[in-house]
Protein backbone atom coordinates (compact mmCIF):
# COMPACT_ATOMS: atom_id res chain seq x y z
CA UNK A 1 0.00 0.00 0.00
CA UNK A 2 2.26 2.82 1.40
CA UNK A 3 5.75 2.36 1.96
CA UNK A 4 7.14 3.75 5.64
CA UNK A 5 9.53 6.84 5.05
CA UNK A 6 11.46 8.80 7.17
CA UNK A 7 8.73 11.28 7.61
CA UNK A 8 5.69 8.72 6.99
CA UNK A 9 4.61 5.77 8.51
CA UNK A 10 3.31 2.73 6.31
CA UNK A 11 0.12 1.45 5.66
CA UNK A 12 0.10 -1.92 5.10
CA UNK A 13 -3.22 -3.98 3.05
CA UNK A 14 -3.58 -7.69 4.08
CA UNK A 15 -5.96 -9.46 1.83
CA UNK A 16 -6.86 -13.11 1.56
CA UNK A 17 -9.29 -12.47 -1.30
CA UNK A 18 -12.40 -12.72 1.60
CA UNK A 19 -11.13 -10.29 4.47
CA UNK A 20 -9.22 -7.42 3.96
CA UNK A 21 -7.46 -5.76 6.91
CA UNK A 22 -5.93 -2.53 6.92
CA UNK A 23 -2.57 -1.61 8.95
CA UNK A 24 -2.13 1.84 10.18
CA UNK A 25 -3.86 4.80 8.18
CA UNK A 26 -1.29 7.41 8.15
CA UNK A 27 -1.88 11.30 8.29
CA UNK A 28 -4.72 13.31 7.22
CA UNK A 29 -2.69 15.02 4.41
CA UNK A 30 -2.10 11.13 2.82
CA UNK A 31 -5.94 10.44 2.71
CA UNK A 32 -6.35 10.51 -0.88
CA UNK A 33 -3.57 8.48 -1.31
CA UNK A 34 -4.36 5.72 0.89
CA UNK A 35 -8.07 5.45 -0.82
CA UNK A 36 -5.99 6.08 -4.29
CA UNK A 37 -3.93 2.71 -2.93
CA UNK A 38 -6.95 1.13 -2.33
CA UNK A 39 -8.39 1.72 -5.58
CA UNK A 40 -5.70 -0.02 -7.03
CA UNK A 41 -6.22 -2.94 -5.37
CA UNK A 42 -10.07 -2.53 -6.20
CA UNK A 43 -11.37 -1.76 -3.08
CA UNK A 44 -12.76 0.85 -1.34
CA UNK A 45 -12.60 2.04 2.26
CA UNK A 46 -15.92 0.13 2.74
CA UNK A 47 -14.67 -3.32 1.67
CA UNK A 48 -11.88 -3.31 4.25
CA UNK A 49 -13.38 -5.06 7.66
CA UNK A 50 -10.54 -4.51 10.13
CA UNK A 51 -8.16 -1.97 10.74
CA UNK A 52 -5.54 -2.56 12.70
CA UNK A 53 -3.58 0.56 15.15
CA UNK A 54 -0.14 -0.36 16.03
CA UNK A 55 0.05 2.64 18.57
CA UNK A 56 -1.73 6.09 18.47
CA UNK A 57 1.39 8.44 16.95
CA UNK A 58 -0.45 10.72 15.29
CA UNK A 59 1.02 9.11 11.49
CA UNK A 60 -0.29 6.43 12.21
CA UNK A 61 -4.16 6.63 13.00
CA UNK A 62 -5.54 9.46 11.58
CA UNK A 63 -7.11 8.37 8.36
CA UNK A 64 -9.40 6.02 10.59
CA UNK A 65 -12.50 7.95 10.21
CA UNK A 66 -11.99 6.74 6.20
CA UNK A 67 -13.24 3.22 7.79
CA UNK A 68 -16.56 4.08 9.25
CA UNK A 69 -17.50 0.10 8.62
CA UNK A 70 -14.54 -1.49 10.15
CA UNK A 71 -13.95 -3.05 13.43
CA UNK A 72 -10.98 -1.18 14.69
CA UNK A 73 -8.45 -3.89 16.98
CA UNK A 74 -5.56 -1.76 18.71
CA UNK A 75 -3.91 -1.92 22.42
CA UNK A 76 -6.07 -0.08 24.74
CA UNK A 77 -2.77 0.79 26.50
CA UNK A 78 -1.72 2.66 23.81
CA UNK A 79 -4.66 4.67 23.01
CA UNK A 80 -4.83 5.32 26.77
CA UNK A 81 -1.31 6.61 27.03
CA UNK A 82 -1.29 8.74 24.01
CA UNK A 83 -5.01 10.66 24.52
CA UNK A 84 -3.19 11.59 27.82
CA UNK A 85 -0.16 12.25 26.32
CA UNK A 86 -1.44 14.54 23.44
CA UNK A 87 -3.88 16.16 25.95
CA UNK A 88 -0.70 17.26 28.18
CA UNK A 89 0.94 18.84 25.24
CA UNK A 90 -1.44 21.13 25.15
CA UNK A 91 -0.47 22.92 27.74
CA UNK A 92 1.31 26.38 27.11
CA UNK A 93 4.29 26.33 29.59
CA UNK A 94 4.44 23.47 31.38
CA UNK A 95 4.89 20.43 28.19
CA UNK A 96 8.25 20.15 29.10
CA UNK A 97 7.60 18.55 32.65
CA UNK A 98 4.38 17.24 31.51
CA UNK A 99 6.16 15.55 28.68
CA UNK A 100 8.73 13.45 31.37
CA UNK A 101 5.61 11.51 32.67
CA UNK A 102 6.01 9.50 29.10
CA UNK A 103 9.24 10.24 27.71
CA UNK A 104 11.79 10.16 31.03
CA UNK A 105 14.74 9.53 29.11
CA UNK A 106 14.34 13.22 27.49
CA UNK A 107 16.56 14.43 30.44
CA UNK A 108 19.45 12.30 29.47
CA UNK A 109 19.86 13.64 25.84
CA UNK A 110 20.47 17.26 25.36
CA UNK A 111 19.05 17.46 21.87
CA UNK A 112 15.82 15.83 23.04
CA UNK A 113 13.89 18.16 24.31
CA UNK A 114 14.53 20.55 21.33
CA UNK A 115 13.96 17.60 18.94
CA UNK A 116 10.44 16.61 21.52
CA UNK A 117 9.17 20.50 21.00
CA UNK A 118 9.52 20.62 17.06
CA UNK A 119 7.62 17.05 16.84
CA UNK A 120 4.98 19.08 19.87
CA UNK A 121 4.28 21.68 17.09
CA UNK A 122 3.55 18.32 14.66
CA UNK A 123 1.77 16.76 17.00
CA UNK A 124 -0.62 19.58 17.36
CA UNK A 125 -0.92 20.76 14.08
CA UNK A 126 -2.21 17.37 13.31
CA UNK A 127 -3.98 15.41 16.68
CA UNK A 128 -7.80 15.08 16.49
CA UNK A 129 -8.94 12.26 17.97
CA UNK A 130 -12.47 12.93 15.94
CA UNK A 131 -9.93 10.85 13.35
CA UNK A 132 -9.75 7.92 15.49
CA UNK A 133 -13.16 6.27 14.27
CA UNK A 134 -15.90 5.96 16.91
CA UNK A 135 -15.41 4.17 19.87
CA UNK A 136 -17.62 1.52 19.26
CA UNK A 137 -15.63 0.34 16.87
CA UNK A 138 -12.80 -0.44 18.84
CA UNK A 139 -12.07 -4.01 19.66
CA UNK A 140 -9.06 -3.77 22.62
CA UNK A 141 -5.73 -6.39 21.93
CA UNK A 142 -5.69 -6.87 25.45
CA UNK A 143 -8.85 -8.73 25.40
CA UNK A 144 -10.50 -9.32 21.91
CA UNK A 145 -8.17 -11.54 19.75
CA UNK A 146 -7.42 -10.83 15.83
CA UNK A 147 -9.18 -13.35 13.38
CA UNK A 148 -7.68 -16.50 12.96
CA UNK A 149 -4.47 -16.28 10.76
CA UNK A 150 -3.22 -12.75 12.51
CA UNK A 151 -1.38 -12.57 15.35
CA UNK A 152 -0.37 -9.59 17.98
CA UNK A 153 2.72 -9.17 19.69
CA UNK A 154 2.99 -6.42 22.42
CA UNK A 155 6.06 -4.99 23.52
CA UNK A 156 6.32 -1.40 25.01
CA UNK A 157 9.70 0.07 24.30
CA UNK A 158 8.40 2.25 21.35
CA UNK A 159 5.31 3.07 23.26
CA UNK A 160 3.91 1.26 26.40
CA UNK A 161 1.57 -1.67 24.31
CA UNK A 162 2.75 -1.35 20.76
CA UNK A 163 1.22 -3.65 18.97
CA UNK A 164 3.34 -5.67 15.79
CA UNK A 165 1.34 -8.03 13.10
CA UNK A 166 2.39 -11.82 12.90
CA UNK A 167 0.74 -13.80 9.57
CA UNK A 168 2.03 -16.72 8.01
CA UNK A 169 1.39 -17.14 4.44
CA UNK A 170 2.32 -21.11 4.39
CA UNK A 171 5.76 -19.85 2.63
CA UNK A 172 6.77 -17.51 5.10
CA UNK A 173 5.93 -15.54 8.28
CA UNK A 174 5.53 -11.64 7.79
CA UNK A 175 6.15 -9.34 10.20
CA UNK A 176 4.14 -6.05 9.62
CA UNK A 177 6.07 -4.69 12.49
CA UNK A 178 4.93 -0.80 13.22
CA UNK A 179 7.45 1.67 14.77
CA UNK A 180 8.58 -1.42 17.58
CA UNK A 181 10.84 -1.66 13.94
CA UNK A 182 11.02 1.91 13.09
CA UNK A 183 13.45 0.90 9.77
CA UNK A 184 16.00 -1.65 8.62
CA UNK A 185 18.96 0.31 9.84
CA UNK A 186 18.59 3.86 10.27
CA UNK A 187 16.47 4.73 13.12
CA UNK A 188 18.04 8.09 14.04
CA UNK A 189 17.34 9.20 11.08
CA UNK A 190 13.35 8.68 11.32
CA UNK A 191 11.76 11.67 12.34
CA UNK A 192 9.15 10.73 15.09
CA UNK A 193 9.13 10.76 19.04
CA UNK A 194 11.79 8.95 20.75
CA UNK A 195 11.48 5.57 22.16
CA UNK A 196 9.61 5.79 25.29
CA UNK A 197 12.92 3.40 26.61
CA UNK A 198 15.58 3.24 24.59
CA UNK A 199 17.26 -0.18 26.29
CA UNK A 200 13.99 -1.94 25.76
CA UNK A 201 13.64 -0.67 22.37
CA UNK A 202 16.60 -2.38 21.25
CA UNK A 203 15.71 -5.60 22.96
CA UNK A 204 11.99 -5.28 21.39
CA UNK A 205 13.76 -4.73 18.03
CA UNK A 206 15.92 -7.93 18.39
CA UNK A 207 12.80 -9.74 19.26
CA UNK A 208 10.39 -8.75 16.52
CA UNK A 209 13.43 -9.49 13.63
CA UNK A 210 13.79 -12.90 15.13
CA UNK A 211 10.15 -13.40 14.81
CA UNK A 212 9.99 -13.73 10.84
CA UNK A 213 12.03 -13.82 7.49
CA UNK A 214 9.97 -10.81 5.93
CA UNK A 215 9.41 -7.07 7.53
CA UNK A 216 7.52 -4.52 7.07
CA UNK A 217 8.82 -1.57 9.16
CA UNK A 218 7.30 1.57 10.22
CA UNK A 219 9.29 3.78 8.14
CA UNK A 220 10.78 2.16 6.10
CA UNK A 221 10.29 0.11 2.79
CA UNK A 222 9.65 -4.19 3.71
CA UNK A 223 12.79 -6.29 3.64
CA UNK A 224 13.87 -9.97 3.78
CA UNK A 225 16.10 -11.58 6.30
CA UNK A 226 18.41 -13.30 4.88
CA UNK A 227 19.43 -15.48 7.67
CA UNK A 228 15.72 -16.73 7.60
CA UNK A 229 14.56 -19.61 5.31
CA UNK A 230 11.12 -18.69 4.40
CA UNK A 231 10.16 -21.98 4.46
CA UNK A 232 11.18 -22.60 8.22
CA UNK A 233 9.75 -19.28 9.00
CA UNK A 234 6.91 -20.94 11.13
CA UNK A 235 6.33 -20.10 14.90
CA UNK A 236 7.56 -22.95 16.76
Amino acid sequence: MLAGSMRGASSVLISNGHLNVMVDTGLPHEESLLVGALERQGLKPSDVQIVVNTHFHVDHVLNNRLFTKSLIYAPQESYDWAKRLYTDLRVEGDWEKRVLRYYPEVVDDEKALSYMSALRRFALRWWDDQRLGARAQFRWLESQPLPDGLEAVITSGHVPGHASLLISNGRERVVVAGDALLSRQHDDQVLTMIPVNKELYQRDRERILSLGSRFVPGHDAEFHNPEVPANTAEPD
